[in-house]
């Protein structure tokens, strides 16, 4: 990423000015999984500590230039944006100047065309959007309401034999998040359990019965009950249950 001549003397090492889509990267993945980055090319010493020191010295304004000049040049044009402005947020992520303005407002688009949620922006992030766009549900989430079956058009669904017991939504991958089960009672009610990590020390998973949502006469009243509860598609759900959610992030 050769962005600066060699004639012209930068103020930021081209270590860091290379690495930009790369950490942008890493940062979008990190985020998705909601984990911190840590690949030490990118940590304290070699990377962010970098940016903020320079950030805290009589040339900000110049460390903003590079930054945003070589983040808009880019081959890697989003990545590097996204890098150049989490540094930047790293140090301050209300800061007022134009440029970081751009490169936050041009990274929540990216963030939002792939299919992130507002659950995944940080406060200020979402603050930003809102004085932008006035609102997370529809302009960010792209949430829309709509009708759920009611009793009278209910999909035909097959019901569960007494004692058995299906996966019906989950809430994270695999082994992790909470695992919800639609169960036909030897008393012929339906409930939901659910299983979950006993703790965030003890991750052994546990059944939980959902007695808050009520017991169910059929699967369609089950399913009506657990798409309110949710609101939307969690991470998983059912083909039976997905008709049943009152609200869906639009295409």
């Amino acid at each position: 990423m050769a962005l600066f001549s060699k004639r012209q003397r930068t103020l930021l090492p081209a270590s860091v000015i290379d690495i930009l889509d790369a950490y942008g990267q890493a940062e979008i993945d990190a985020r998705r999984l909601g984990q911190p980055v840590t690949d030490p090319r990118f940590g304290w010493d070699n990377l962010v500590g970098v940016v903020h020191m320079a950030m805290l010295g009589d040339d900000r304004d110049r460390v903003i230039q590079e930054l945003y000049q070589a983040a808009v040049m880019a081959p890697n044009r989003n990545q590097a944006i996204f890098g150049a402005y989490r540094l930047l947020a790293e140090f301050n992520g209300t800061l007022t100047d134009q440029r970081f303005l751009e490169l936050c407002d041009t990274s929540l688009e990216y963030t939002r065309s792939m299919k992130f949620s507002s659950g995944h922006l940080t406060g200020y992030e979402a603050d930003r959007w809102i004085a932008v766009h006035g609102e997370l549900r529809s302009s960010f989430d792209k949430i829309v309401e709509v009708a759920v079956p009611g009793r009278e058009n209910a999909p035909i669904t097959k019901p569960l034999d007494v004692g058995e017991s299906r996966v019906i939504a989950r809430t994270a991958p695999p082994p992790d998040g909470n695992t919800f089960h639609a169960e036909h009672r030897y008393d012929g009610c339906y409930i939901v359990f659910s299983e979950r990590p006993r703790n965030s020390d003890d991750t052994t998973r546990t059944r939980c019965d959902e007695t808050y949502l009520g017991t169910f006469k059929d699967l369609p009243d089950l399913f009506r009950a657990v798409g309110n509860m949710f609101g939307v598609t969690p991470y998983w759900a059912d083909e039976d249950l997905e008709p049943y959610f009152p609200s869906r992030r639009a295409h």
